[in-house]
């Protein structure tokens, strides 16, 4: 229970130091951006304008998300051994795995914060365009969510074995590659290669699939989804993220901070 709560303490702290600073401008000029892009579409389309704001908000989401999660996650443990704060914090009984979870929830939090925000202003939008409740609105902005939390365990990972640019490069091609892996397998190309094929398939065990989880396109196409794909993508997520904690831990673990 002391654990316990000395990572609520430490996820707070982070919470509230992240909240002062100026990451969460971006809520701001990508609102006014849907409600632009928005207008537009009632102007000078004939279609569905709800579609298009839709389409524009959850793309917005994702990659406000995603770049949240790299800006604040390749400073995750790195800034606070540079800036030497780590060592005040290590020194009092504190272990380093409840500072790492604490730093993790708190950023956590953040996005959460950040992704509710916009998700709010993208649904009112939406709705008042005229468009209809659909559930898989609902599972898109909670795989968002999850999406962007495996990226910022992705580049808190790499920014402890690399540097800080390095990490920001290597995420940004693992996130994009993790989402056109699946249609590079579909691909004839790929499939009358079978070195490459296994290359691929390796990749899903190795490296996160982002494309197991993406449910963006089907949502935007009205596709439905099954509850056995649902349950699959969150069974993996869940998975790899708890995999990426344990990475981060051992590495943090046996990291020499002198």
């Amino acid at each position: 229970m002391k654990e316990l709560k000395k990572v609520q303490t430490v996820a707070s702290y982070t919470f509230q130091e992240v909240l002062k600073s100026k990451v969460l401008y971006n809520i701001m000029f990508l609102g006014l951006g849907l409600l632009i892009v928005t207008y537009v579409a009632q102007q000078f389309t004939y279609g569905a304008p709800s579609r298009i704001a839709l389409d524009f908000g959850v793309g917005a989401l994702s990659l406000s998300s995603v770049g949240i999660a790299i800006f604040m996650g390749v400073g995750l443990l790195s800034k606070e051994i540079e800036n030497r704060t780590v060592y005040m914090i290590v020194s009092r009984p504190v272990k380093r795995s409840s500072f790492v979870l604490g730093r993790i929830l708190g950023l956590n939090l953040i996005l959460v914060l950040n992704i509710l925000i916009l998700s709010l202003l993208t649904l009112t939008v939406y709705f008042l365009t005229g468009g209809a409740v659909q559930p898989l609105i609902f599972w898109t902005i909670l795989f968002i969510v999850i999406e962007a939390s495996m990226v910022l365990l992705v580049v808190s990972l790499l920014s402890l074995l690399t540097s800080a640019t390095l990490s920001v490069i290597l995420s940004l091609v693992i996130f994009f590659a993790g989402h056109a892996i699946k249609e590079a397998q579909m691909t004839t190309f790929t499939q009358n290669r079978p070195v490459l094929e296994w290359i691929l398939d390796f990749y899903h065990v190795a490296l996160p699939a982002f494309g197991k989880i993406n449910t963006r396109d089907l949502l935007l196409y009205n596709q439905t989804v099954d509850g056995q794909f649902l349950m699959s993508a969150l069974g993996y997520s869940f998975t790899y993220s708890a995999f990426l904690v344990a990475l981060i831990l051992i590495i943090f673990e046996k990291k020499n901070l002198d």
